[in-house]
């Protein structure tokens, strides 16, 4: 494989308010991750392999390699936590004590946590700093020993931490980079926090929200100059902390090194003087401060972590474009009229509900469970439909409403509910109704969660798939794979919660099992957001660690679901095919080749939309398809939950094939 082919893929988004990140991912859908109570166990106490050898930069590798002015070399392991090597890279030494390790399904060996950034003083190289996706951890033994260090306000409980940085020859200053939120700075061991990024203009996307921190440095020779990368090859600067004013730097000059996913200071020696190294996906560059050029260091091999098996799913999911078909439209004149408007429209895939929003199975299962708890609706005959589709040339997406189940939920007295330790009984979020007529208020129940950490709810679903999967569906598609987003949901208890699980640890299992068994695509459904930004830490929608599992990540970038004043200053059809294409490559960047991108297009209107004309809503339409196409997604699927494509007003099959004729992945 050459350089630069890597398999491409695509990348959904949809965006998240700084100050309203419950608001803004609820009306997608129409804490913070537990670190585990296992502490300071070395990589060497938890039944893992010793680390291998690798080679010290890899594209796409599962490892990271932080260089310093000394000898040692650190490495960043996703298997095995933090590592240091003095020889090169030949042996590597676990410096993971004191550091929280996660139980992750099979459950036979602690995992250590998703580091996400490594800082080493340039000036002392005992002192280090690590960043995980909601946590600070520093050394001051050359990782020989972790402390934590509590994050405070203005840092959101909600931020994922993408990087970090020490002020070299000073313990108590420290600086950490968020996904959405910025960077933040504490010049007091942690003590108190402070937001730099409110004043920087290159940051802000609107609606309280920024671009990504890839990467901090701060300078060795000019104590008032921090340097950020920011994420999504959106430019380096510099930071004049004293005048507070911002200069945006020149950056590699190889193009394919537009995309910088780490800076840090170093120098040869004490008498040489400092430069600054950047890290693409492509190369490693020195800058001499102030004056540069930019130096090759050298280039960076491609290593596809992409096994055969999974490519060749994904090879069978890509380039699927379709809609969404409601199980009381998969029969009948329904479905026929559904073959018609694919066939017209140049149409390739349908997504139907197996397991509907209801949590009522939809086709004639022979499952005994499903039927115990009359959890079934049978709407289609599962092979009738199967053939049907096969034979007009359709891919058939099976959709399960996985987390989200009304039945599952009320089954044998609400033993698999997602619980009210407070009440003691099953959790409610509850809504109101008010008669027009009478005035009066009414509550009622307005969704039913079980718990993702019951390993009885992941095989309840799992058989499901496995059941469709046998009798010839193409891919399973999972929906609802989250935690809930509205009411209390800190009055929750999780009773079926390991040790050592948070959250990610949760759905990370789930997919864990669920690839165990199924050998066909997988695909899960995302906010858009979730595509858009790196966001762990609330419902826990994480899609980079989701693509080493699933085959096709489907975010739902809904440009009406984005709060108005996100790139509030582009005009709204403008918009929508911006936050298509941005967001698709934006996912495809997280995922780094191990999964496609297929987004799900608004081809529904709400709120102000409703008063759009024909003319108006065919172009809000087209727009997201456009902008799907121009990010290089494999694939999209038009989703209407009442099943009605009105606002496909023009033949999309040629639309489509021009996108591909101009270089979309298949």
């Amino acid at each position: 494989m050459s350089k630069r082919r890597v398999l491409v893929l695509a990348v959904s988004v949809i965006f998240l308010s700084s100050a309203g990140i419950v608001t803004f991912l609820s009306a997608q859908d129409g804490g913070n991750a537990s670190s585990g109570s296992r502490v300071g166990v070395a990589a060497a106490e938890t039944d893992q392999p010793a680390a291998a050898p690798v080679a010290l930069e890899t594209r796409f590798a599962p490892d990271r390699i932080v260089r310093t002015t000394g000898v040692a070399v650190w490495r960043i392991s996703r298997d095995f936590g933090i590592l240091v090597s003095v020889d090169g890279g030949t042996t590597w030494d676990p410096r993971n004590q004191g550091l929280p390790m996660r139980a992750v399904y099979p459950f036979t060996a602690w995992k250590p946590p998703i580091i996400t950034g490594l800082a080493v003083d340039p000036l002392d190289g005992s002192r280090l700093a690590l960043s995980t996706l909601d946590a600070i951890y520093l050394s001051r033994d050359a990782g020989a020993t972790w402390v934590r260090v509590e994050l405070k306000d203005p840092i959101k409980a909600n931020d994922q931490l993408t990087c970090v940085a020490v002020a070299p020859g000073d313990p108590s200053t420290i600086a950490v980079g968020t996904s959405f939120h910025g960077f933040f700075e504490s010049t007091d061991g942690g003590h108190k926090w402070v937001s730099l990024s409110e004043p920087l203009a290159p940051l802000k996307l609107g609606g309280g929200t920024f671009e990504e921190i890839a990467s901090l440095a701060y300078d060795p020779e000019h104590r008032d100059h921090m340097w950020f990368a920011l994420g999504f090859g959106k430019g380096l600067f510099v930071y004049d902390r004293t005048a507070k004013s911002v200069d945006q730097l020149v950056l590699p000059p190889d193009p394919g090194s537009a995309s910088l996913r780490a800076i840090s200071f170093n120098r040869k020696s004490a008498q040489d003087p400092w430069y600054l190294e950047a890290r693409s996906d492509d190369a490693r560059w020195a800058w001499a401060v102030p004056g540069g050029p930019w130096k090759l260091l050298d280039r960076i091999d491609d290593q596809v972590a992409v096994a055969p098996d999974k490519a060749q799913r994904m090879a069978a999911a890509a380039g699927k474009f379709g809609i969404y078909v409601s199980s009381r439209w998969a029969s009948g004149e329904r479905l026929k009229t559904h073959l018609a408007f694919l066939k017209a429209q140049g149409l390739n895939s349908i997504v139907l509900d197996f397991k509907d929003d209801e949590g009522y199975l939809t086709y004639n299962t022979a499952l005994a469970e499903p039927r115990r708890i009359g959890a079934v609706r049978q709407r289609f005959d599962i092979d009738e439909l199967v053939k049907t589709a096969h034979d007009n040339g359709l891919y058939i997406i099976g959709r399960i409403v996985t987390f989200r189940d009304k039945q599952l939920y009320n089954s044998d007295n609400f033993q698999w509910a997602a619980w009210d330790s407070a009440i003691k009984g099953p959790w409610r979020y509850l809504k109101s109704s008010v008669d027009e007529n009478t005035g009066q208020e009414t509550l009622y129940q307005g969704e039913y969660w079980v718990d993702p950490y019951s390993e009885h709810v992941w095989d309840y679903n799992i058989d499901i798939a496995r059941e469709m999967q046998e009798h010839g569906v193409d891919e399973i598609q999972f929906d609802y794979i989250r935690f809930p987003s509205d009411g209390d949901v800190g009055g929750i208890t999780w009773r079926y919660r390991r040790p050592g699980m948070g959250k990610m640890e949760a759905l990370e299992s789930f997919f864990s099992k669920a690839r165990e068994y199924l050998a066909i695509p997988i695909s899960a459904d995302v906010y858009g957001y979730c595509g858009w930004a790196r966001i762990s830490n609330w419902v826990a929608q994480n899609i980079e660690m989701y693509s080493r599992y699933v085959d096709v990540i489907q975010p739902m970038f809904y440009p009406s679901h984005f709060p108005r004043d996100f790139l509030g200053k582009m005009e709204y059809l403008p918009r929508a095919e911006y936050i298509y294409e941005e967001g698709t490559r934006r996912s495809a960047y997280i995922v780094e080749g191990r999964s496609i991108i297929r987004p799900y297009v608004q081809a529904f209107r709400i709120g102000g939309e409703t008063s759009f004309t024909p003319a108006v809503y065919s172009a809000y339409l087209l727009n997201q398809v456009h902008g799907t196409l121009a990010g290089a997604g494999s694939g999209f699927t038009l989703w209407n939950a009442s099943n009605d494509y009105y606002m496909v007003t023009v033949p999309l099959g040629p639309i489509i094939a021009q996108g591909l004729g101009e270089g979309v992945a298949r």
